[in-house]
């Protein structure tokens, strides 16, 4: 079998997403334990010497996955250092910085023609084709079909947290800012009027506690909202069981695939989203509902309208033919379970990826402007020698300076994630 390296996503000598490429594709992997990660910004960027001495063990080997948008950085890095293999880059992430953006610049300048990119959502993919990319919608590592899927006796799980009976409205994911949490629970609150036995639950593993507090202090124990922290896989498996509809509020520029609405849904779960980034693909079928998103007056961010939400939860909780569960299950674990979406990652075999699983119209890119002080820095890129330009980076760009400008891509960057309302073929939209 080839043996393909791997530059996880963060510093580690155990990674679950290695681990997940040798089960399903037949490959050895080769995990690069001693690479520090290239996706904390340059702030955290070790010395170009450290970096050198770790690429030893990759550069003969015929292929190597990336993952973040550092792993742009480490493609280049390799090839500058003689790697002709096959580099595969799971970024993961919307660019959202200048670090992102000079690290795909670097790239271009060591591209080859046999290396594939990633991305979770066609929004997401349109980001990175304005910035000379060939890339592919598709998130590899899907879900976990093994897990998410209808679960006899997922009410366990319920009476263990002691959630009372009742309709279930269910969240899970981050509970940070940029997850919208608090619009979300407004929402939830006032579902709770219109159906009273209604439970909200938010199921997180990774939490801001400062973020959180406020909603701590003020929901009373007998408000029905619960929080159910750092919860089990098969817990959360559960959850999405019992629930009886899933919902986010989040317009996050993060994040680029749906993957909570995917689990959701392979549940048998209906689910309710903005129609923003990787929602928009995740939602197209039997069980999902998408909602418009708008921009703020004051700030531009897109978020979506609290009514909007709220009718669509309606909708959903008091609809006299709900779909069947065992339907919703069975389409999204057809399209999103890990045992088909891992196709993409065949060629690492020498295999030619199931195309025609996830075959799609090249992507149009997104008409997202750059900052006008990165115009130069990208030019020192792209007419430099490219190992020169690769040191410029390290050594000599003031990253510092160019960084101070991150927001204003930032805001681009969402607006573009935002997908307007599909209309027919005489421009009207519809119905909802």
């Amino acid at each position: 079998m080839p043996t393909v390296g791997y530059f996880p996503y963060t510093d580690t000598t155990c990674s679950v997403e290695a681990r997940w490429l040798s089960e399903h594709v037949p490959v050895t992997v080769r995990l690069a334990t001693d690479a520090p990660s290239l996706n904390g910004g340059p702030p955290a960027l070790p010395t170009f010497e450290r970096l050198v001495g770790a690429l030893a063990d990759f550069v003969a080997l015929p292929a190597v996955v990336a993952e973040g948008p550092g792993g742009f950085l480490w493609a280049a890095l390799l090839r500058a250092h003689g790697f002709a293999g096959t580099a595969t880059v799971l970024p993961y992430l919307n660019p959202r910085c200048w670090y992102d953006i000079g690290a795909i610049a670097l790239y271009r300048r060591f591209a080859a023609p046999q290396d594939r990119v990633f991305l979770g959502s066609t929004p997401s993919a349109g980001l990175y084709a304005a910035r000379g990319l060939q890339v592919t919608v598709g998130e590899p590592y899907g879900i976990d079909d093994g897990l998410f899927g209808l679960r006899p006796g997922a009410a366990r799980t319920r009476e263990e947290l002691s959630i009372p009976p009742g309709r279930m409205l269910l969240f899970a994911g981050r509970s940070q800012p940029d997850k919208d949490l608090y619009r979300l629970l407004r929402v939830g609150l006032k579902a709770r009027v219109l159906f009273p036995d209604l439970q909200v639950v938010i199921a997180s593993h990774l939490v801001d506690h400062d973020y959180l507090a406020a909603a701590r202090r003020e929901l009373g124990r007998d408000c029905g909202v619960h929080l159910v922290l750092d919860p089990t896989p098969e817990q959360l498996a559960d959850l999405y069981n019992v629930a009886d509809v899933f919902v986010t509020a989040s317009t996050s520029h993060f994040e680029t695939f749906g993957r909570a609405p995917a689990e959701a849904l392979a549940c048998g779960t209906p689910a309710i989203a903005p129609r923003y980034d990787g929602f928009a693909e995740v939602l197209a079928q039997v069980g999902g509902t998408l909602v418009d998103v708008e921009a703020d007056p004051e700030t531009g961010r897109p978020h979506v309208e609290e009514e909007l939400l709220l009718r669509a939860v309606y909708d959903v909780l008091s609809a006299p033919r709900p779909p069947r569960r065992e339907e919703v299950s069975a389409t999204a674990r057809r399209r999103f379970g890990r045992s088909a979406t891992i196709g993409l990652l065949s060629h690492l075999a020498g295999d030619v990826p199931r195309a025609a699983m996830f075959g799609r119209p090249p992507v149009a890119p997104a008409g997202v402007a750059l900052p006008a002080a990165w115009h130069a820095p990208l030019a020192e890129i792209a007419n430099r020698d490219a190992a020169d330009a690769l040191r410029w980076f390290w050594d000599a760009c003031d990253h510092a300076r160019f960084g101070a400008y991150d927001d204003e891509f930032a805001a681009g960057v969402r607006r573009a994630l935002c997908v307007p309302p599909q209309r027919d073929d005489e421009g009207r939209e519809p119905c909802r």
